[in-house]
C-alpha cells in the first residue's frame, strides 16, 4: 500500500553541516588519480621543488667547502648554490607568491643551474653532473605529461653535452674517452630511471584509482556508498538549482532485516542485500542513481522527477521487491521515504533529513509502503495517530494517502487540504477548544474533501459553470467522504465532514441542517474551506485576495457561515499578521 504524506519522527538526528576539512577531502577525492600525483602549480608541488633546491644547494656547497681541485671557480659555484638555496627558502615559506608558470619551468631551471655548476667545476665528469639525475627523477615523477617529462630529460642531456663542450680541454685522449663514457652513463641513467619511474608511477596511479573507487563503492553490492551518494546528490542539486528543476531522493530500507539475518544467517542476509540492490537498479531509469547508504538502507536519486512521479517509482520498486522476494523463499518487504528538491529541502542536508523522516513515517505506519514528506501532514499525523493503535494508524495512513493524492490531481488546488487543516487549527485554538479536539479538527481539515476522490476529473477541473447533473455529483462528496471514513476511530471526523457544507440558514447540503444542528467543528471546516478557496486561484477564476475574502465571510456570517467561527478566523488571522510583523527585522 502506498502513502503520499509526510509525518514526524526523527530516526536519526539531522546531518551536521559539512566542515571545511570534509569539503577539502571531498574535493581531493573527486580529482583524477593522476592529478593526485602530478598536481598543478599548488603549494605541495612548489614545496617539493623548494626542498630539492635547498638540498641541491647544500650538497653542492660541500663541493667547494671541502678540499677541491684548483680549477674550481668558487665564486661561480657560490652564486649557483646561493640561487638554489634562496629559491628553495622562498618557495617553502611563501609558495603562494610563486608565479603559476614557475613550477612547470622548475626542472628546466634546475638543469641550467646544474649545467653552470658543471662548467664552474672545470670538469665535465665532476660530481655536479649527478644533479642531472635529480632533474630526471623529478621530471618523471611529477610530469603534466610523459611528453613534457621526456622534453625535460632531452634538455638535460643537451645541456650536459653543452657543458662537456665548453669545459676546458681535458688533454689526453683517455680523458676524452672518460668524458664520453661519463656522458653516456649519465644520459643512460636518466633514460633508465625515467622508464622505471614511469612504470612505477603508472602502478601507483592505478592503485590510487582503485583506492579512490573503493572509498566510494560498497564492497558487498558494488553500488556507490554513502560518501558517493552525497557527492552525487550535491552534483545533482547544483545542476537543478539554477532553474529550480525537481530532484527526488528515495531512502529505501528493508523491513525487519535484523530478524531476517537472525533467522537465515549472515550469508543469506548478504545475498539479500546484493539482490535487493540489483532489484533497485532494474527498477529505475539509466539517468537515475542507486546507492547503498548503510546497513540495510539504500538510496535512489531521481533527477528531473517531482513528488508524484517519485511516488510512482517508489510503488514500482515495492512491487518488484514483493515479486522478487516472496514465499516459499525468503520474504522481503521494504519501506520508502520520498523527498524532493526544492520543495522539501533547499540543500543536501535538508533533503536527506526530509526523506529520512518520511522513511521513519513509513516504518511507524507498519512498513511495506512509501511516504512522501510533507511538513503540514507531519504535524497532523503525529498528533492524531500517536494516541491510537497501530491498526488505526495504518488506516489513517491510507486515508491521508487518498487525501494528498486528491490534491495532486489538480495543481491549482495543491496544498488546499493542508491549508484548510492549518486554518482549522487556528480557529479551534481561538475558540478555546481542548488540545485533543484541536488536533482532531486539524485532521478533519486535511480530510474534508476526501469524498472528491469519487468525483470525475472532468468535473473537478472544469473551467466553466457546472451543469445541474455535474453539480449533483459534486454535492455527493461529503457523503462519499463519510463512507470512506467508516471506522469507529473516525466517527467524530465523519460527522463533521459530512456536515461541512451545511449552512446556518438551512440551505446547505446534504442533510439541510440549520443553526445548532450543525456541529461547531463542521462550521470551522466550512469557513476554512471557503476562505482558502477564495484566496487561491482556480481554473474558472483568479483569487479574490485576502481583504475581499474577509469581507465576503463577514457579509455571509449568520447565513452561510457560523458568525462566531467567522469572528474566530478573522481574529486568528489578525493575530498571525501581528506576530509576523513583530518577528520581522527592523528596517
Amino acid at each position: 500500500m502506498g502513502l503520499v504524506d509526510g509525518v514526524t519522527g526523527f530516526r536519526t538526528k539531522p546531518p551536521e553541516r559539512e566542515s571545511r576539512e570534509a569539503r577539502d577531502d571531498r574535493r581531493l577525492r573527486s580529482r583524477e588519480p593522476s592529478e593526485l600525483i602530478a598536481g598543478s602549480a599548488s603549494a605541495p608541488i612548489i614545496k617539493a621543488q623548494a626542498c630539492l633546491a635547498i638540498g641541491a644547494g647544500l650538497v653542492g656547497g660541500l663541493g667547494w667547502i671541502l678540499p677541491h681541485p684548483p680549477q674550481f671557480e668558487v665564486a661561480g659555484l657560490i652564486a649557483v648554490q646561493a640561487v638554489s638555496i634562496g629559491f628553495g627558502i622562498f618557495g617553502f615559506l611563501w609558495p603562494q607568491l610563486i608565479p603559476r608558470w614557475l613550477p612547470r619551468a622548475g626542472p628546466a631551471i634546475a638543469t641550467v643551474n646544474t649545467t653552470l655548476a658543471v662548467i664552474f667545476s672545470g670538469d665535465s665528469t665532476s660530481g655536479y653532473a649527478l644533479f642531472y639525475l635529480w632533474v630526471g627523477l623529478y621530471a618523471f615523477y611529477f610530469p603534466r605529461s610523459r611528453l613534457e617529462a621526456a622534453g625535460h630529460v632531452l634538455f638535460a642531456a643537451a645541456a650536459y653535452a653543452f657543458a662537456i663542450a665548453v669545459t676546458p680541454d681535458p688533454g689526453p685522449s683517455a680523458a676524452v674517452h672518460a668524458d664520453v663514457t661519463f656522458f653516456v652513463i649519465i644520459a643512460g641513467t636518466l633514460v633508465t630511471s625515467g622508464i622505471l619511474l614511469t612504470y612505477l608511477r603508472g602502478r601507483v596511479e592505478r592503485l590510487l584509482g582503485r583506492l579512490v573507487d573503493a572509498s566510494r563503492t560498497d564492497p558487498l553490492t558494488g553500488l556507490p556508498n554513502r560518501v558517493a551518494l552525497h557527492e552525487i546528490l550535491a552534483t545533482e542539486i547544483e545542476r537543478a538549482a539554477p532553474d529550480r528543476r525537481p530532484l527526488s531522493l528515495l531512502i529505501v530500507d528493508i523491513d525487519g532485516f535484523k530478524a531476517l539475518n537472525d533467522r537465515h544467517g549472515i550469508d543469506v542476509g548478504d545475498q539479500i542485500l546484493r539482490e535487493f540492490g540489483s532489484a533497485l537498479e532494474s527498477s529505475v531509469r539509466v539517468m537515475d542513481r542507486v546507492a547503498r547508504s548503510g546497513g540495510e538502507e539504500f538510496a535512489v536519486v531521481l533527477p528531473e522527477t517531482g513528488p508524484p512521479n517519485a511516488f510512482v517509482t517508489s510503488e514500482e520498486i515495492l512491487d518488484r521487491v514483493r515479486n522478487r522476494f516472496k514465499a516459499p523463499a525468503v520474504e522481503v518487504r521494504a519501506s520508502i521515504g520520498v523527498a524532493t528538491f526544492p520543495e522539501h529541502g533547499e540543500d543536501l542536508d535538508e533533503l536527506v533529513t526530509a526523506a529520512d523522516e518520511a522513511l521513519h513515517a513509513a516504518k511507524t505506519l507498519g512498513g511495506d509502503r512509501a511516504v512522501i514528506y510533507s511538513a503540514e501532514v507531519t504535524k497532523t499525523l503525529s498528533a492524531a495517530a500517536s494516541r491510537r493503535s497501530v491498526e488505526s494508524q495504518a488506516q489513517l495512513a491510507t486515508v491521508l494517502s487518498l487525501a494528498e493524492a486528491l490534491d495532486q490531481r489538480d495543481p491549482s488546488t495543491a496544498r488546499h487540504s493542508q491549508t484548510v487543516g492549518r486554518l482549522c487549527e487556528m480557529m479551534a485554538r481561538e475558540l478555546g477548544l481542548s488540545d485533543d479536539r484541536v488536533h482532531r479538527i486539524r485532521l478533519a481539515g486535511f480530510l474534508h474533501d476526501i469524498g472528491k476522490i469519487g468525483v470525475p476529473d472532468k468535473i473537478l477541473s472544469k473551467a466553466g459553470p457546472l451543469t445541474e447533473e455535474e453539480r449533483a455529483q459534486m454535492r455527493r462528496h461529503p457523503e462519499l467522504g463519510a463512507r470512506i471514513l467508516a471506522s469507529k476511530e473516525m466517527d467524530d471526523l465523519r460527522s463533521w465532514i459530512v456536515a461541512h457544507h451545511e449552512r446556518p440558514d438551512g440551505t446547505g447540503y446534504p442533510l439541510g441542517l440549520e443553526g445548532d444542528e450543525i456541529p461547531v467543528e463542521a462550521s470551522i471546516l466550512a469557513v476554512a474551506d471557503a476562505y482558502e478557496a477564495m484566496t487561491g486561484d482556480r481554473p474558472y477564476r483568479p483569487a479574490l485576495g485576502d481583504e475581499k475574502a474577509r469581507e465576503e465571510l463577514s457579509r455571509n456570517a449568520g447565513t452561510q457561515f457560523d458568525a462566531q467561527v467567522v469572528i474566530a478566523l478573522l481574529r486568528a488571522l489578525k493575530n498571525e499578521e501581528s506576530a509576523t510583523r513583530r518577528a520581522a527585522p527592523a528596517g
